[in-house]
Parts: C-alpha cells; structure tokens; sequence
C-alpha cells in the first residue's frame, strides 16, 4: 500500500490533499468542533497541513501527538502555528515539546484525524504496527473522550477488507479527495 501511495505523482498528491483537507475542515465547521487531533504528514501520507493550517486561521485548538517511544504513547500537545514542529520519533514531524502546549483534556476532544497505510468500509484500519493509535484509543475512552475518530486517505487507500486483532482501534470513517465517508453515525 505504501508503493501504492508512494507512486502518486507530486501534483495529483497536493491536489487530493487539499481537496480532503477541505472536506474535512467543512466537517468539523458543520459538527462545531473547536478542538481537534490530527498528525503532521510523513513521507508520502496525504498532506494534513491545509486542514492544519485552516485550524490555527480559524482560532481551533490543533493537537498534535508526540511518540513517547518508552512506553509507547502518544502526549498530545496543542500547536499554535507549523513552526513549532521538529523531527521526533522515528523521524516523524511533531511538536516541540520544549515550544508547544501539552494537552491533557482528552474529553475536550472533538474529533480525532489518523493516519494509516490503509482502512475498510467496515472502519478497519491498518496502522503502522506500533499500537500507538490503539492504545491511544483505550486512554481516550477512558478518560471519557467520546469523539469521532476518522481516518485522513487518499481514495487508493480505501480496501475492500483489512486483517485486524480484536485490540485494533476502528474509525468512525474516512476523508479522501472524494468526501466524506462514515462507517456508523458519531455518537
């Protein structure tokens, strides 16, 4: 999947990025959420900062994680502007923690944006096998975070069918160049 992904040409990858950037800005402008996770874009993941970038213009909390490698977490921090990134785990772009603000109200969350190799209709999703996501899923849960989780794709991403585990987190559904895209209704 990730040659797949690898193989779009540089334009076309801008132009889907943008166009599901403004599918999912007009969604979270329709749900009302104020507060939002998303993630930095690494190698040829579609490119969130447009939906980023419309966040900190629009006056949003945007989270962004950190990879606490140790234990295999993410810490969320909310950034003010894409300065605040450096390369972090795995050399993936995150927030400086020495420049942005942590996050801990996991509740406030309105609506969660992951990356992945690939999802299904049916809301599986195939990460990137290190469970930070699934084990972010069960803290969120836990800490009463009830907020819709939607994956971030480019069309070509989008499976018939995924393997999963039983401790591997759904999604809700899934943003692509082609819209909007829910697996069952948030709630």
């Amino acid at each position: 999947m990730a040659a797949l992904r690898d193989g779009i040409p540089e334009p076309s990858r801008r132009l889907m990025s943008e166009r599901a950037c403004a599918h999912a800005a007009r969604w979270l402008r329709e749900k009302g959420t104020d507060v939002f996770l998303a993630y930095a874009p690494f190698r040829s993941e579609l490119d969130t900062r447009p939906l980023l970038e419309w966040g900190l213009r629009e006056g949003l909390a945007v989270l962004l994680p950190v990879c606490s490698v140790p234990d295999r977490s993410l810490v969320l921090f909310r950034v003010r502007s894409l300065d605040e990134l450096r390369s972090g785990a795995y050399g993936l772009p995150e927030p400086d923690p020495a420049r942005a603000e942590r996050w801990e109200d996991l509740a406030a969350v309105g609506a969660v944006f992951v990356p992945g190799l690939a999802f299904a209709p049916d809301g599986s999703r195939l990460g990137y096998g290190g469970g930070y996501y699934d084990r972010f899923a069960e803290r969120m849960r836990a800490a009463g975070g009830a907020a819709p989780w939607m994956g971030l794709a480019f069309g070509l991403q989008i499976v018939p069918v995924l393997p999963v585990e039983p401790h591997d987190a759904r999604v809700d559904g899934y943003v692509t160049e082609e819209g909007v895209h829910f697996v069952r209704e948030p709630g």
